[in-house]
């Protein structure tokens, strides 16, 4: 027979083990099953066989039993731990998975997978096939030539003999001489005391090979000739411990390694019994339930009269519209799928192939104006943009499943895109928006796609919606959350809508002359780092810039992570005191965010119409609560550094009008001492106190009036270390002071502010009790970190216990106050917009004449937004644009 040319052989112990630790181990079925192992093994081995499916490999398993290298030496692996019984209890499921994926398995009695895999590797090479073993365990290195490539997914890095070369010094064939000198800590080879990975690949780069070593001890330095002499029996079973064996005798052949197409509808079982729902794949299942529906397209005004005639009364119909582009203020309606019960749905096409165009819109405005007629839709501010462009407004929408899905459970499923939601709820994939459309370069508009091909998948989107809205709604009404649903996030999405429609204009010619120079600022600095370093490199890669810091300039190594050495901001803070090279890479950073983030998207995101950036406010993608604002993202626009002013300048009115910036002073801390009614923090507000000021007052045990800067600057931080759950650690690399310290300032924080600490721990004894905590309007948020058998998982469910409530309540009182400025602007008749809306502020774009109402108005409705036991305090500022209206 004729093999593939190619044997995918993977390492399954170590893919299984990299999953356990990487997945949280909260992860069970309703059944008691744990899951994180299985979940993340599975997901590794998708995005493993997402490229091209090999047609032959195998997965290898370590198997029970003792093996040859424990006999020989009893210390062999000693020092690790045994499998944990919750990673045991998913082996047999993970069997059950590979086989589901219809690849060969394999296990041998007594023997480890690496043997295994290092036999069927010589098998096949020397049957003349090219071979890749997955895995990230260096000891594969041994088995890397012309023909042996070894991929580590973690680093995703294909090792061939000069990578090895570069990564541990030695080409391939001495590797396992490397670890017999140098020892292996993972597997307990003891190797040469003191000699090292790298004094080994220096001996072997002299010498050529460990026996070549022993042989020429005469001419190495005394120090190594003494360690090798009292050492060589054991660098010699460590020769032999650390070498793969090739030649094992199998009870496979190569023939019996070719890879059958897995069966979908066998992966969706699994899947469903494992309650993988985001795995699930399309199948024929889903393709027998669109041919068995009732779908079809109105092309005539005839036939959408008729349809329109059959719809209920008094019963939701779902209206979902279809864009040619993610945004709906660029793009084009193609059409809109109505569907009035599960089974029956039909799309009616406006702009799109076979359009009905404007009569199609005349046909449908009353029925969509009708607020007795209830609609329900998924994205309820994307349908309202796509209609109010074209004319036309929606009333009776009853219910969005994508906002239902969020208050159900906002953490789940983020950002509750609807393909999502099918998968959690109805138990089934959708058919991708890609097989209707295609992708890359053969990817065509909605409008022209022919109506036959777009009608199934369009009116199935809309039966989809249909099928999951009684359901979430039930679990809605169980989670007391329809009320809010129906008073704030329904008609919060119009008053979105109308922002993102009206934009904000951005001077394109400013931000071209601040990316011109930030980008001569970065050169600069790019210049200086690379004399420093000794040579040019990628300084925005972390591992070449650990390379240049750590390994060739000896810089001391803070952190290690997986992958090697960290170079994040943490480190870096802690180098620049006594080392150039880390303060200019922090500007670096610095100067390219502001390229990255910030010049150069503002530029592709202004729309070439208006001149205005229309960005996407979502109301799923922030699991506090939170607004995020994304295409492009304005929520971190920088605030306080001389280049972050000068982009906020950027952002202009037009003329004869103003901007006006309104800002919640404090608000996090207000509602800190509203929930705790810690007596000193609700006086410290309600008297107008300076808080970070009194704080450090009582901290420091000085009078308020002479407190200094830098004791502020303390005190501000420890306020805000209660909000966001920082311990002595981060508190003490945030200020400057040993860890011993920052938890002497964090306990005589909690000492004066004992209302604080007695809220803190009620809150987080009553999430531990319930699984959940509220925000100050009954926003729920399920934690399920706080069930998990992991200490840092719990400790992580805590702080989200306790931060929720606040970032969670000032993201409801920013709703509420949106709203009700809304309903005043209406009332008023004002021509006054909203533009934008960034953490607790708002900025509006108004008429000259009209400013002084508007700050007026603004003012009132956020600070008397909802009555707490402090004050809330509003800053409004006026400019011409919105660096010099925040101020």
């Amino acid at each position: 027979m004729t093999l593939p040319d190619r044997l995918v052989l993977v390492d399954g112990t170590a893919l299984l083990y990299r999953a356990y630790h990487a997945i949280p181990a909260r992860f069970s079925t309703a059944a008691g099953l744990p899951t994180n192992a299985i979940y993340g093994f599975a997901t590794m081995f998708r995005k493993l066989l997402s490229g091209r499916r090999p047609r032959m490999g195998a997965v290898v398993f370590d198997a029970p039993g003792r093996t040859a290298r424990a006999k020989k030496y009893r210390e062999y692996k000693a020092g690790r731990e045994g499998m944990p019984d919750d990673l045991a209890a998913q082996l047999e499921t993970v069997d059950r998975l590979v086989e589901a994926h219809r690849f060969p398995l394999l296990r041998k009695a007594g023997v480890e997978a690496d043997d295994v895999i290092g036999t069927l590797t010589r098998m096949a090479v020397d049957a003349g096939l090219e071979v890749v073993i997955v895995s990230g365990d260096k000891d594969f290195a041994q088995l890397v030539g012309d023909r042996v490539r070894v991929f580590d997914t973690l680093r995703d890095v294909i090792y061939d003999a000069e990578l090895v070369r570069k990564r541990w010094g030695v080409l391939p064939e001495h590797f396992v001489d490397l670890l017999a000198l140098a020892g292996d800590a993972a597997d307990n080879i003891p190797g040469v005391p003191g000699i090292g990975p790298k004094g080994a690949a220096k001996l072997l780069a002299e010498h050529g090979s460990l026996d070549a070593v022993l042989e020429r001890l005469d001419q190495l330095p005394t120090r190594q000739q003494s360690l090798l002499k009292k050492h060589r029996d054991q660098a010699l079973l460590s020769q032999e411990l650390a070498a793969i064996d090739r030649h094992l005798e199998l009870e496979v052949s190569l023939a019996n390694l070719e890879i059958e197409p897995p069966e979908p509808a066998a992966l969706n079982s699994l899947y469903k019994e494992l309650e993988f729902f985001s795995l699930l794949a399309e199948g024929e299942e889903l393709r027998a339930a669109i041919e068995d529906a009732d779908y079809a397209a109105c092309t005539s005004v005839a036939d959408l009269d008729a349809w329109l005639d059959t719809l209920p009364v008094d019963q939701p119909v779902t209206v979902l519209p279809v864009v040619d582009k993610p945004s709906p203020v660029y793009g084009r309606l193609a059409g809109l799928t109505l569907c009035d019960r599960p089974g029956r749905a039909r799309l009616v096409p406006i702009f799109g192939n076979r359009g009905l165009g404007e009569a199609g819109l005349e046909r449908l405005a009353p029925w969509l104006f009708d607020a007795e007629r209830p609609k329900i839709t998924y994205n309820a501010k994307f349908l309202w943009i796509a209609l109010r462009r074209l004319g036309l407004a929606v009333e009776g929408l009853a219910g969005d499943v994508m906002l239902e899905s969020f208050l159900v459970d906002s953490a789940k499923l983020i950002p509750h895109r609807l393909s999502q939601i099918s998968k959690e709820v109805l138990k089934r994939a959708l058919t991708p928006e890609k097989a209707v459309v295609g992708a890359g370069k053969k990817k065509r508009s909605f409008t022209k796609v022919p109506v036959e091909d777009l009608t199934p998948w369009a009116c199935h989107q809309a039966d989809t919606v249909a099928q999951i809205w009684p359901r979430l709604r039930q679990r809605l009404a169980e989670a007391g959350q329809v009320d809010y649903l129906l008073e704030i996030d329904l008609p919060l999405a119009w008053v979105l809508g109308e922002m993102e429609l009206a934009g904000i204009t951005v001077d394109v010619d400013e931000v071209g002359r601040i990316g011109d120079e930030l980008g001569e600022q970065r050169a600069e600095v790019e210049a200086r780092i690379w004399k420093l370093a000794g040579r040019e490199f990628n300084i925005g890669s972390p591992k070449q810039l650990g390379g240049v810091l750590f390994d060739e300039l000896g810089l001391p190594v803070i952190k290690r992570i997986k992958s090697g050495y960290s170079t994040d901001h943490e480190v870096l803070e802690r180098l620049a005191p006594e080392h150039e090279i880390a303060r200019r890479v922090l500007a670096y950073r610095k100067v390219a965010k502001l390229i990255n983030a910030y010049t150069e998207v503002f530029q592709r995101w202004t729309h070439p119409a208006t001149g205005r950036i229309h960005a996407n406010f979502q109301q799923t993608a922030g699991v506090t609560g939170r607004l995020i604002s994304t295409d492009p993202d304005l929520q971190r626009t920088p605030i306080r550094s001389d280049e972050g002013k000068r982009i906020r300048r950027s952002f202009v009115a037009r003329p004869s009008m103003r901007l006006i910036s309104a800002d919640w002073s404090q608000i996090e801390l207000r509602l800190l001492a509203h929930f705790s009614g810690d007596p000193l923090l609700v006086e410290a507000f309600t008297n107008h106190l300076d808080v970070h000021a009194r704080t450090a007052a009582e901290i420091f045990d000085c009078a308020l009036e002479s407190v200094t800067p830098e004791q502020r600057g303390v005190g501000k931080q420890v306020n805000f270390a209660t909000i966001y759950g920082q311990g002595a650690r981060s508190l003490g690399l945030l200020v400057g002071i040993p860890r011993d310290e920052a938890q002497r300032t964090i306990d005589k924080y909690f000492e004066v502010y004992s209302g604080v600490r007695a809220w803190l721990d009620r809150t987080v004894s009553e999430a531990h009790e319930r699984g959940w905590v509220r925000t100050l309007l009954g926003r729920r948020r399920i934690i399920p970190e706080l069930r998990s058998n992991s200490r840092g998982d719990r400790l992580y469910g805590e702080r989200v216990a306790t931060n929720t409530p606040i970032q969670g309540s000032a993201a409801d009182l920013c709703k509420l106050a949106m709203l009700a400025i809304a309903r005043r602007f209406a009332e008023r008749g004002l021509s006054t917009r909203l533009v934008l809306q960034i953490h607790d502020e708002l900025v509006f774009e108004a008429p000259r004449d009209e400013v002084d109402t508007v700050c007026g108005i603004v003012r009132r409705e956020m600070e008397t937004v909802l009555p707490l036991a402090v004050p809330l305090v509003v800053d409004v500022g006026v400019g011409a644009n919105w660096g010099e209206a925040h101020g």
